[in-house]
This record gives structure tokens, C-alpha cells and sequence, in this order.
């Protein structure tokens, strides 16, 4: 798996076959739980070091510099690649890609609806 920060568009490397799923502004404390159901949705499991480094990255990036962070998820279901950046200290900025084939993407796009208003948390 690489993960990465990189700058510039949030489009991740290698997207030709990619398509934009879902993505939007979200309250920063919904990044985990939402990083955790896309991983479920893309058939793998979720590993608490994946959050760690995820973390600590996201930490570095700054929507209003271009710095974004990318975090790729391979499933046996979907490959989806997460790209994220802080928008403000409270606020994450969040894009899926992946293959439009695999159905998620009205699954994707009401994650994002229900992530943007509703604070989650995991069961």
C-alpha cells in the first residue's frame, strides 16, 4: 500500500481509470469512521495503523496550499483511493476515486450526505 502526501490537484496518481465517487467538507472528527466504512464497502479490513498514519499525515496537509494527502483502500470488493486535506482546524476535505463498476457510488455519495450533517461514531 503507498500512502503519501503529495501537492497540487486531488487527483489521485494513476487516476485515468478512475472515477470520481463521492466527496465533500465534513466535520474532521468523522474522517476515521468514514475511512473505516469505505474500507469495509471496498471488502478489506480497517487496521488501526492505517488510522495512525493517516492521521499523522493529515496533519501536514492544507487544502489552501494544494497539499493533500492520499490513501489508497484494496479490497476485494473496489480499489478506491481517498484523497484528503484539512480545510480548517475543525474541517476535512475529502474526494473517493475508484471504479465506477464496483456500485459504490450512491452508497459513497450518501456516506458523504449523512458524514457532512451528522456527527459519527464507531459502535
Amino acid at each position: 500500500m503507498t500512502v503519501g502526501r503529495r501537492t497540487g490537484s486531488p487527483v489521485p496518481p494513476d487516476a485515468e481509470d478512475m472515477t470520481l465517487l463521492g466527496g465533500g467538507r465534513l466535520p474532521a472528527g468523522n474522517t476515521r469512521p468514514l475511512l473505516e466504512l469505505l474500507t469495509m464497502y471496498a471488502g478489506s479490513g480497517f487496521d488501526p495503523t492505517e488510522w495512525a498514519a493517516a492521521e499523522l499525515a493529515l496533519q501536514q496537509t492544507d487544502d489552501a496550499t494544494g497539499s493533500w494527502y492520499t490513501h489508497p483502500i484494496l479490497g476485494g470488493v473496489a480499489r478506491l483511493v481517498v484523497v484528503m486535506a484539512r480545510a480548517s482546524e475543525d474541517e476535512v476535505l475529502m474526494r473517493v476515486w475508484g471504479d465506477e463498476r464496483a456500485g459504490l457510488n450512491e452508497r459513497i455519495d450518501t456516506l458523504f450526505d449523512v458524514a457532512s450533517m451528522f456527527r459519527m461514531s464507531p459502535a
